[in-house]
């Protein structure tokens, strides 16, 4: 499987679905740091995605190859980054993937990888290209490795639970939440009303083909007469 090295950035691999950045390229990804998940003690991974319409089948070929190298899968479905990254924690691998193309518009995706705690940047993302030119892996199981399990887990109770028991308002608050159509809009508004919020809710509805802006907040205090 031939895969194009310009998706492989500084901190995170990005490029045009089905151009780019492949099925077959997001297996490969997942066979290489599968290999370093090993490498550093550890055999289950986290994958989640954002709201892009190609997240699903990416997020699947991803979590194909780590099943592949012998690392089992968590799936964590459509959420937030910072969801994937609590599971993480969570269930204590401190490994896990997600499939977001950030700001970009809706035909970039992109990986944002996390392995043993440490988020990957630099010459570890460029290794992952090395491993898989040098290697050459083909999708498949692998001789003499026993492919990893596979299972799903909805994380946002525990996320919710969790920024709940850390955070207490000082007083009322009203809030637009801007979400820009982007995956946070599925869970801005509950985690707000669990604080204590009245919230209005802008361009909060999840839209794979909408680009993808930052979320935004506005805060108006309520005053006390």
């Amino acid at each position: 499987m031939s895969i194009s090295s310009s998706i492989f950035k500084a901190y995170d691999i990005r490029g045009i679905v089905d151009d780019t950045l492949t099925e077959d390229a997001a297996y490969c990804v997942g066979r290489a740091l599968g290999q370093l998940a090993l490498s550093r003690g550890k055999n289950e991974a986290v994958v989640g995605r954002d709201g892009r319409l190609s997240g699903p089948r990416l997020c699947g070929a991803l979590a194909d190859g780590f099943r592949d190298a012998g690392v089992s899968v968590v799936d964590v479905g459509m959420v937030a980054t910072p969801l994937v990254y609590f599971a993480t924690f969570l269930l204590g691998n401190g490994t896990g993937v997600q499939v977001t193309g950030s700001h970009n518009p809706p035909q970039y995706n992109g990986l944002k990888m996390m392995v043993a705690g440490e988020t990957l940047y630099g010459e570890t993302i460029q290794g992952l290209l090395t491993w898989i030119q040098t290697e050459k892996p083909v999708r498949g199981v692998v001789p003499g490795v026993q492919r990893g399990g596979y299972r799903e887990l909805n994380v946002w109770p525990d996320y919710l639970s969790n920024i709940l028991g850390h955070i207490k308002l000082a007083r009322p608050m009203k809030i637009a939440v801007d979400c820009g159509n982007g995956v946070a809009g599925a869970f801005a508004k509950t985690l707000y009303e669990a604080l204590g919020c009245e919230v209005t809710e802008l361009f909060c509805e999840v839209d794979g083909n909408s680009r993808t802006t930052i979320p935004t907040l506005h805060t108006r205090r309520t005053c006390k007469t």
